[in-house]
């Protein structure tokens, strides 16, 4: 983790909140991991204080647990509660694509295959998870259902930190662009149905990669 910009407008609480928490979120730190205030505060280039504030809020979120014993490590979850999450992704997701169907401009259209050329040139595995957020993010805004985009994108990080997202591996990374396409498509041509079926394929094909192990 690279030392923090202290010149930047926030906090420096908020600062090295943001980065730990993207460094988990980026799979940098995995389910189970311990977190060392000391280490952390060194490679940030800051005091422990604000480490420990971190820790806090990202306890409160649930992305860190507390263990007497070991400390502060990254919050693990089990097999049947992802499974449970896919189901919650599914059902909020498709009804965000639904509305967006009905309700996207040809101008929509264009920002979201604007977003998706830039996500598929990307070589930086930050730019191309900010990128596949932003897509997400920008659907929600075109169905007006800003509640349903905040659950929905808490469900989808809680289920990245489980594995370095699946969009970073290459195969997977194609077959999504090309089911984001057609997702586009769909709205496009406003076919509210397509565009559910497609989002439902999309996640199914995603949790694929997750919860079942490959084959030998």
């Amino acid at each position: 983790m690279e030392k923090i910009n202290v010149n930047r407008m926030l906090p420096i609480r908020d600062v090295i909140y943001q980065n730990i928490r993207k460094a988990i979120l980026r799979g940098d730190y995995l389910p189970g991991e311990r977190l060392m205030e000391e280490q952390l505060a060194r490679e940030l280039g800051t005091s422990r204080t604000p480490v420990r504030e971190a820790f806090r809020k990202l306890e409160v979120e649930k992305i860190v647990s507390y263990h007497p014993h070991k400390g502060v490590v990254v919050s693990d979850i089990s097999m049947d509660e992802i499974e449970d999450l896919y189901e919650i992704r599914t059902l909020v997701e498709t009804i965000i694509a639904k509305r967006a169907a009905l309700s996207a401009t040809p101008e929509d259209v264009v920002r979201l295959t604007d977003i998706l050329a830039k996500e598929e040139c990307a070589n930086d595995a930050d730019v191309i998870l900010d990128s596949i957020d932003e897509f997400n993010h920008t659907i929600a805004e075109i169905a007006n259902r800003p509640h349903m985009s905040d659950l929905a994108k808490k469900v989808r990080e809680t289920l990245t930190r489980m594995i370095i997202s699946t969009h970073l591996q290459p195969k997977r990374r194609a077959n999504a662009q090309r089911e984001h396409r057609e997702i586009i498509a769909a709205l496009a041509a406003k076919n509210s149905e397509l565009a559910q079926q497609l989002t439902i394929r999309h996640i199914k094909n995603a949790r694929r990669v997750i919860v079942e192990p490959p084959e030998k």
